[in-house]
């Protein structure tokens, strides 16, 4: 399942903001919360929705929630990877873009992939996941692995 940062997301019919970021464990990789903003930004007005309430089968358009929301379990703080339109993706030092969103398994809930762009008008592309590292705070680092246009 594909997420983009700034898809629409809907609960009970309204629109609740658009995608801002996602949270997730930072041994893991699993995805634990998905944060939507009405600027489309993390900031204090930011909320928060489990990943469970992203129906399995969502892959292009909006994000419609599931009518009843799932109860989430609590990551420690240091523990949290939070991932937005300003992380950063580094490149043997160099910035190649900033992340413009994530795949991610819809049996497991783990980041399979992300897709960054380099400026707004340049096409997206595609990193697989086995080839990042997400230790440092606002930066997803490129080892290896190679990218192709998304």
């Amino acid at each position: 399942m594909e997420l983009s940062f700034g898809t629409n997301v809907l609960e009970h019919g309204y629109s609740i903001g658009r995608l801002a970021g996602i949270e997730a464990d930072r041994q893991t990789r699993l995805v634990r919360n998905i944060i939507a903003s009405a600027n489309g930004s993390v900031d204090v007005d930011a909320e928060k929705r489990p990943l469970v309430d992203v129906p399995a089968d969502h892959f292009d358009g909006d994000i419609v929630l599931r009518g009843f929301p799932a109860t989430g379990e609590a990551l420690a703080p240091d523990e949290v990877l939070l991932l937005a339109e300003t992380t950063r993706v580094i490149r043997a030092g160099r910035q190649i873009g900033r992340l413009a969103g994530v795949e991610v398994s819809p049996e497991t809930g783990e980041i399979v992939a992300i897709f960054a762009r380099h400026h707004w008008w340049t096409r997206r592309f595609r990193l697989e996941a086995p080839g990042l590292d997400f230790s440092v705070p606002g930066e997803i680092r490129v080892g290896a692995a190679t990218a192709r246009a998304a």
